[in-house]
């Protein structure tokens, strides 16, 4: 299950007695360590930690193989606690694993894997985080469908996954309730989350588990249209037409009752590149954990106020940025001391500011190639501010190259396109904005993503 939204929402890790406490407050040590495709930050020990570095490695390497795609940089911020429980503690006893979005960052969330399984939430919102972008536009029932069939994942070693065993809860609700034929399941659109969705699960994992162990080839051509530019409903009127889809309908019920399956075991295909762990000042352990707090914003305000009394002084550019924040100044105050610090323009321009002079975007460019935040404020100001397009397609670009989970660049790229008058591609772009929701969307994102599809109806409007 995930948690999204327009600024907030995504991640998969877990938790430890302390609470992923600092080490000046009864915590043990806190580590970052960088992978090829993700920052892992924990307090376990350091064998364990890198255990779980290599781990998420291997179920990115297991993600695509099978989606026959892979993603040449990705930066994901994950977070790992030592138990469900401390995770618990942080969503208030919702979930024991969860995804938060701040601007275009990603950290990941949930239970520590051990060495013979991983934690549900782990496969399962990350097989969301890579989907997402290797196949972008993909209806609600594949995404769900897809993270359900591989959300059981079992480490057969460190470097040895196998993954989509037969999953008897969904067997049964999929039993017990029946199965969804696929108009049906069509129409469980990006934004749907009512008292169905025991049915639509279970449903989309039965579909999604049937066409991969005996329809590959029609599956491989749903992900190669998927990532194309063909209108969904027209692909799936083509590769599902009515006999077809209610063949297979008939088709998925009797699989069902056989319980006949494949698995998938992957081995890491290279040996990732593992960066020496970087132990974290206690600041921004307590900066960290103040973004982990999905409900209690007075805990998360302590965790700031304790950040910045622990902060060295002069401060560093984040801790002067939450300062501001708590002493309520506007953070282009703070430009006169960090004229060029990425943090401090991403807070004082936020999304973008037409009074940003060509002096101060120069400086946040300096930067903006590797820093997602500082790529957003630059492809927003260039594109909203100096109306430079080009520019600010290039910016949308790399960002979404490095980001492609970020619905800030989605949503830029939407107006790009339809500055150019490019309906279709406008129209593609809406479809990956919802797909990157959140499933309980608030009524301001729902009229959001609304007025995004107007404007799109608009422009392919003779």
């Amino acid at each position: 299950m995930r948690i999204a939204g327009w600024a907030l929402a995504l991640a998969v890790v877990s938790s430890s007695c302390a609470h992923f406490e600092c080490n000046l407050h009864g915590g043990d040590e806190v580590r970052s360590i960088k992978t090829e495709h993700f920052v892992v930050t924990s307090d376990l020990p350091p064998e364990a930690h890198r255990a779980q570095a290599e781990r998420l490695e291997l179920l990115w390497d297991t993600f695509s193989v099978f989606f026959g795609a892979d993603v040449e940089r990705a930066e994901v911020p994950v977070v790992v606690l030592r138990s469900e429980r401390a995770v618990e503690s942080f969503s208030s006893g919702y979930y024991s694993g969860f995804v938060r979005r701040q601007g275009p960052t990603v950290l990941v969330v949930g239970g520590a894997a051990t060495a013979k399984s991983a934690h549900d939430s782990n496969a399962h919102e990350l097989t969301h985080l890579v989907s997402a972008f290797l196949l972008p536009r993909q209806p609600r029932w594949l995404s769900e469908g897809l993270a359900s069939l591989f959300e059981n994942a079992t480490f057969k070693s460190v470097r040895t996954v196998t993954m989509g065993g037969w999953n008897e809860g969904r067997a049964e609700e999929a039993l017990q309730y029946g199965v969804l034929s696929l108009e049906e399941l069509g129409e469980w659109g990006g934004l749907r989350f009512d008292s169905q969705e025991t049915l639509f699960y279970a449903s989309a994992w039965a579909w999604v588990r049937y066409l991969s162990n005996h329809e590959e080839a029609k599956l491989k051509r749903l992900f190669d249209g998927l990532r194309g530019p063909r209108p969904v409903p027209e692909l799936m009127a083509e590769l599902f037409p009515p006999a077809e889809a209610q063949r297979l309908h008939a088709a998925v019920k009797a699989y069902l009752s056989s319980a006949r399956y494949r698995e998938w075991e992957t081995s890491l295909r290279r040996n990732p590149k593992i960066e020496a762990p970087v132990v974290l000042p206690p600041w921004e352990v307590h900066a960290l954990r103040s973004r982990l707090y999905l409900r209690d914003e007075d805990a998360a305000r302590k965790e700031q106020q304790a950040a910045v009394a622990l902060a060295p002084s002069p401060l560093p550019p984040r801790a002067a940025v939450l300062k501001a924040a708590l002493e309520k100044r506007d953070a282009k105050e703070l430009l006169a001391t960090y004229p060029a610090a990425g943090p401090v323009l991403v807070a004082a321009y936020g999304r973008f500011d037409k009074d940003l002079d060509d002096a101060k975007l120069q400086d946040a460019l300096k930067g903006a190639d590797a820093d997602v935040e500082l790529l957003l404020l630059a492809a927003n100001t260039a594109f909203y501010g100096a109306e430079d397009v080009e520019q600010a397609t290039r910016l949308a670009d790399r960002g979404a190259a490095l980001a492609p989970w970020s619905v800030e660049f989605a949503g830029l790229r939407v107006d790009i396109a339809l500055h150019k008058k490019e309906c279709a591609e406008a129209d593609r772009r809406v479809a990956q904005v919802a797909s990157l929701m959140s499933e309980r969307p608030q009524a301001s994102e729902r009229e959001q993503l609304a007025k995004l599809r107007d404007r799109v109806k608009a422009c392919a409007s003779p």
